[in-house]
């Protein structure tokens, strides 16, 4: 009985962090000196060590972005794998895609955490029974269920996302975000592009 209650514990713990974001904001900055500007279409940039990563990224968080009305350009479009993504490739690419604006998330730190969970020791009373059962001892009985120690690992991945104004080369916003499922790519990309739409929305900068 009390481990069927675990495993229904740690699925309904599954199940409410399935369906939270996989990111969390740590922080946001706007630039002040700026002045108002909007923001209409924008180049999509990966900065991965692992290439393969790079396309998923930029396709899912583009495809986010262009839901809500941001025409958004994946850079891997313009700028071939295996070519790094310096100021002169950079530069070709936002002519090309005609962009006012350059979105680039990148990766900054990845730490492993360790989670323990002890186990547990439950000891209840025992039940009277009638003498119709003789050969039961039940006075005095005590049953304990022994569980347990569960240790998890997972990576806590750091990533800093930036937004740039092509006319002026400044900063216009940025933000760190922290995820705990960073090899889900795909979900942490779209809930990256919801939640750049959600924060340049509140600043008017769309």
């Amino acid at each position: 009985m009390h481990r069927s209650l675990k495993i229904a514990g740690v699925l309904l713990v599954a199940l409410v962090f399935s369906s939270c974001s996989s990111i969390s904001v740590v922080e946001t900055w706007r630039n002040p000196s700026l002045h108002p500007i909007r923001l209409h279409k924008m180049l999509v940039v990966s900065i991965t060590k692992k290439d393969v990563n790079r396309p998923v990224y930029e396709d899912v968080m583009a495809s986010e972005l262009t839901k809500h009305g941001i025409d958004a350009i994946p850079s891997h479009t313009l700028i071939p794998s295996g070519v790094r993504p310096d100021r002169g490739v950079l530069d070709r690419a936002v002519k090309k895609a005609a962009a006012d604006s350059v979105l680039t998330v990148q990766t900054t730190k990845v730490e492993r955490q360790t989670a323990i969970e002890p186990g547990y020791v439950n000891t209840y009373p025992g039940y009277w029974y009638p003498e119709a059962f003789p050969t039961w001892d039940l006075y005095g009985y005590y049953g304990t269920m022994a569980g347990p120690t569960y240790i998890s690992t997972y990576d806590i991945a750091t990533l800093q996302i930036n937004v740039f104004d092509t006319g002026t080369g400044k900063l216009v916003w940025a933000a760190t975000v922290t995820s705990y499922e960073p090899d889900n790519v795909i979900s942490v990309a779209k809930d990256l592009g919801n939640m750049v739409y959600e924060a340049l929305a509140k600043e008017r900068l769309l």
